[in-house]
């Protein structure tokens, strides 16, 4: 495993790191975790709503023993998962916090249920607009009351996560110290490429969430597989990973991992080492290709929430994607009969009445209720 030094922090970084939303039970989550520090993945990334509250503790069991090979951070806030503020504070979600009391009070939630003693990264956690960055840093609020308890020994260094734009995150951070960003960025998103610039200039180190496009770009259906090969690959996998980890500037790949062999997979990807800087040209362009009828990439995240019409939001939104992609819409239509004959409801997006509630806690802005509107145009007769 290769190391990366992020200067402004001190950390040495793995090149691969695991993003903690994606547990499946806890069995599993303590073994893919424990294998992950066995190949020598040393950064892991939760936040107290991941898994419906399940992660930290399911983490914790996998860390038990293992406190010091490990890169412990987790995450709060005062947004609601979007561009906006949480309505309230919500501890077992972690968003809402308004005063530097509530800040410091939902690390040391974390902390107790984590099992540690302290942390080596927190952050301001989905900042995605001024909004919630501004409310971060009133007097008396989230930033004051975490720096104080950084002063104190809760946590040694300070980042902050987030989908906003180049600009938007060069004018916070040229204004306020992080130590460490978490952004989006990948083969199928390279927009922020300015600000990755930005933060190797100043020695922050930049952890790049969704490598893998939500899972898009792990898919073995469609025309990836064939690409892959094409560029000297064995999978789509391993071309999105050595595109990134060898991107100038970015210093992880943060992965959702679910299962031990995922982590096998994603540590050998990575040590392939980079792709040849005209091969990954040609990654990019071609993973643009495949999605130039996809104006908004849906990643699972899940912020948005429960439909209150019952509609499984990611799931639609995932099949409208594929069904947008000409190698694999003929085989979305057909998985998507039959998962609807299981839950005709929560597959049919034109029962969205256009709340938009779930477009407040969405964290990359997407037009939820018009993509609804379009899938429904889209969806085959499922009766």
């Amino acid at each position: 495993m290769e190391y990366r030094l992020a200067s402004r922090s001190g950390l040495k970084i793995s090149a691969l790191s695991f993003g903690c939303m994606r547990f499946a039970d806890a069995e599993s989550a303590a073994a893919t975790v424990r294998k992950a520090i066995e190949l020598g993945v040393n950064y892991f990334d939760v936040a107290p709503a991941y898994g419906g509250g399940t992660a930290e503790p399911w983490l914790a069991a996998g860390l038990k023993g293992l406190r010091d090979k490990a890169i412990v951070t987790a995450k709060s806030g005062p947004g609601d998962g979007g561009a906006g503020i949480g309505e309230e504070y919500r501890p077992a979600v972690g968003f809402g916090i308004r005063s530097a009391d509530q800040a410091r009070t939902q690390i040391e939630r974390s902390m107790k249920i984590l099992g540690v003693d302290h942390l080596d990264v927190y952050q301001l956690w989905s900042c995605s607009s001024d909004v919630t960055f501004n409310e971060a840093l009133k007097p008396g609020g989230f930033l004051e009351g975490v720096r104080k308890a950084q002063s104190e020994g809760l946590f040694d260094h300070l980042g902050i996560t987030g989908h906003a734009d180049s600009d938007t995150m060069i004018r916070w951070l040229s204004d306020y110290d992080f130590d460490l960003v978490t952004i989006p960025f990948q083969a199928a998103d390279t927009s922020r490429a300015r600000f990755v610039q930005f933060c190797a200039e100043r020695g922050i180190g930049v952890i790049a969430m969704n490598p893998l496009a939500g899972g898009h770009l792990a898919r073995v259906a469609g025309i990836f597989p064939k690409i892959a090969l094409e560029l000297g690959c064995e999978t789509m996998v391993e071309a999105a990973l050595r595109f990134l980890v060898e991107y100038p500037g970015v210093t992880t790949a943060l992965c959702g991992l679910t299962y031990p062999e995922q982590v096998e997979e994603g540590v050998k990807a990575a040590g392939k080492g980079a792709l040849a800087p005209d091969i990954a040209s040609d990654l990019e362009l071609r993973v643009w290709e495949v999605y130039s009828n996809v104006k908004h990439l849906c990643t699972g995240c899940g912020y948005c929430g429960d439909c209150p019409e019952g509609i499984l939001i990611p799931k639609v939104l995932e099949m409208y994607t594929k069904s947008l992609v000409p190698s694999l819409s003929e085989t979305a239509f057909d998985d998507l009969v039959q998962k609807a004959s299981e839950n005709p409801k929560g597959y049919d997006p034109s029962g969205c009445v256009a709340c938009k509630e779930c477009e407040k806690h969405c964290p990359n802005g997407l037009p939820i209720s018009q993509l609804m509107s379009d899938a429904a145009d889209r969806w085959p007769k499922l009766d």
